[in-house]
């Protein structure tokens, strides 16, 4: 399971950092909306991002346009599940 911390995206440059951590994503994704579904369009697995109201707190539209990504790439990606919640180990 891939955990994001939704507390931990108060910037762009913080939530781009904080995605490509927790996805284990490679040095060479960048740091914009289209990467990181591409990212997502090759994965498996869950994907759980904790403290989301964090991030829209702090990112406002830009944030709902992340999570937006992130619902979009799980319609396309059968392979792939994304939950809004707490960490569950």
């Amino acid at each position: 399971m891939y955990i994001i911390n939704g507390s931990a995206m108060t910037t762009r440059q913080e939530a781009y950092a904080e995605i490509k951590r927790a996805l284990e994503a490679p040095d060479y994704m960048g740091s914009n909306l289209d990467a990181i579904y591409d990212v997502l369009s090759e994965m498996r697995g869950e994907i759980r991002m904790t403290h989301a109201c964090h991030m829209l707190n702090a990112l406002g539209k830009y944030g709902c346009r992340i999570l937006e990504v992130f619902f979009d790439a799980v319609q396309d990606n059968k392979y792939l599940t994304f939950q809004l919640g707490h960490a569950q180990e």
